[in-house]
């Protein structure tokens, strides 16, 4: 017979369990909760932290490049000025030429390629090269001169040189004009793209980062790393990462155009001048700290999680156990009369329609004179005997128990008084069968165990559990009576 469960029957302890199960669980989602709240402010302070530093990289490049391209146009300023108050004369008696302060100039800075004075022709008049100088009448930095009165001044885009190798190059130039406004001068700076604005030191000191300058059209003047191979590139949408206004920053997070890698970029604006900078670190770089961190916290809430759940197991294992054992007659090891009465409680409450419960009240006969004549020892091997035979003979559905000493109650739901005569002559059977052999320690033991079986049974809207009960130990009291060793039915008309 399969082991019963007793639910109404559940110990204080269980509920206990139960109780401490659900804040345990409750705990742990908690706990879950807070680390994932947790981790995404983490997260966004990790960002933040970046941003500021990558704001803070970004402000003191764009300062020293404001202050180079301001110091290109004083240099440009002050070569107008000196040409015009030479008037192509010598500035001083020693010999000195326009030529020879443009030449000073420009070997004295390593990122200075040539420096041109042109005329309103597109022509240069005088430069820092050697040789014809070369036609630059299709050169951005004289046309936008000659076909726009403004601004003074201009930022060229980069370009190949077409003197120095094919080096890349960017100009500034600035237009000097007469009365009426048409251009009389050029004066022009060309720059080495390939050695202005190094901050290559401090990309390489700064993992998975990179420094760019561009225009608000998007061509690149320098990127770091691989300077060489982003000169000239163009990228589109600018406008994604662009600050509004001039002098401004802006912090995004975008798929660089450049590598495809996912960078968070700070980027800030020139003033009058139509560059910004961008300082950008790699996302996977950027949030590996956080990533630990978070995977960290994750196996401690897994682990803490796995070990709640064992203890709680072990807990509800031991608990089960406990509270079976507590059901359990330590004798017989089938139920006790507590657990028993509490199933056959059960019982009697789910009855339903025209289903009864039948039950049997089974003594063992002659019990005393067992206990007296052979000791208290083969008794107890006696009621063990007839507690495994009973169970053997049992539905899975039937409920054993000891009632009482040397008294057994059995409970078959759904039994009328054919089948509960049935079983209890099946029984009664089974019990006069256990061969002397079981009790062979023990010569002296009589050959033949009998039980008296009284039995009734409980019909919906006829009495209680108690009723049935009364009724079947009446009728066990009758078959004793009546000689031992048989069933008795207790009449239908007693429950009426």
């Amino acid at each position: 017979m399969r082991r019963t469960r007793i639910r109404n029957g559940q110990s204080a302890l269980t509920r206990r369990l139960g109780a401490i199960r659900f804040w345990v669980a409750a705990f742990i989602v908690a706990l879950g909760v807070a680390l994932g709240i947790y981790s995404y402010f983490d997260h966004r302070q990790v960002e933040n932290n970046a941003g500021e530093r990558l704001g803070v990289l970004a402000n003191v490049m764009a300062s020293n490049i404001q202050s180079q391209l301001t110091t290109m146009e004083r240099q440009l300023n002050a070569l107008s000025h000196l040409n015009r108050i030479s008037g192509g004369r010598p500035p001083r008696g020693d010999g000195i030429t326009m030529r020879d302060v443009m030449l000073e100039w420009c070997q004295s800075d390593p990122t200075c390629m040539d420096l041109l004075v042109v005329d309103s022709s597109a022509t240069i008049v005088e430069w820092t090269g050697s040789g014809t100088p070369p036609l630059i009448d299709d050169r951005e930095y004289v046309t936008h001169h000659l076909r726009d009165s403004a601004p003074r001044v201009y930022l060229g885009i980069p370009q190949l040189s077409r003197v120095h190798h094919g080096r890349w190059f960017f100009a500034m130039s600035i237009a000097e004009r007469d009365d009426d406004g048409a251009v009389s001068q050029i004066y022009v700076s060309i720059r080495d793209l390939l050695h202005s604005f190094d901050y290559a030191g401090i990309v390489n000191r700064t993992p998975a980062s990179s420094f760019a300058i561009v225009s608000t059209a998007g061509e690149v003047y320098v990127r770091e790393p691989q300077r060489e191979l982003h000169m000239g590139r163009v990228i589109p949408r600018v406008d994604r990462v662009l600050p509004a206004n001039e002098g401004e920053s802006r912090t995004s997070r975008i798929r660089s155009r450049l590598d495809d890698r996912e960078r968070l970029i700070v980027t800030q604006r020139l003033e009058r001048y139509p560059l910004y900078v961008a300082a950008t670190r790699e996302i996977d770089h950027v949030m590996t700290n956080w990533r630990n961190r978070s995977i960290v916290l994750g196996l401690l809430w897994l682990l803490l999680a796995a070990i709640a759940a064992y203890v709680g197991s072990r807990l509800t294992e031991d608990v089960r156990l406990q509270d079976y054992l507590a059901s359990i007659d330590g004798l017989t090891g089938i139920l006790n009369r507590r657990a028993l009465m509490t199933e056959a409680r059960r019982h009697e409450e789910r009855r339903q329609g025209t289903t009864g419960l039948g039950l049997m009240m089974i003594d063992v006969d002659h019990f005393k004179r067992i206990n007296d004549r052979y000791g208290h020892v083969v008794g107890d091997q006696v009621l063990r005997q007839v507690a495994a035979t009973l169970k053997m003979s049992c539905r899975g559905s039937d409920v054993l128990g000891r009632y009482g000493g040397e008294e057994f109650l059995l409970l078959l739901p759904g039994a009328d008084e054919a089948r509960l005569a049935t079983v209890g002559e099946k029984l009664r059977a089974a019990i006069e069968a256990i061969p002397a052999i079981e009790f062979s320690e023990h010569a002296a033991y009589p050959e033949i165990l009998t039980i008296s079986i009284g039995a009734a049974v409980l019909r919906p809207g006829q009495g209680n559990l108690d009723t049935v009960i009364a009724l079947a130990d009446q009728a066990l009291y009758q078959a004793k009576h009546a000689g031992r060793n048989r069933v008795v039915m207790a009449s239908a008309g007693a429950m009426a």
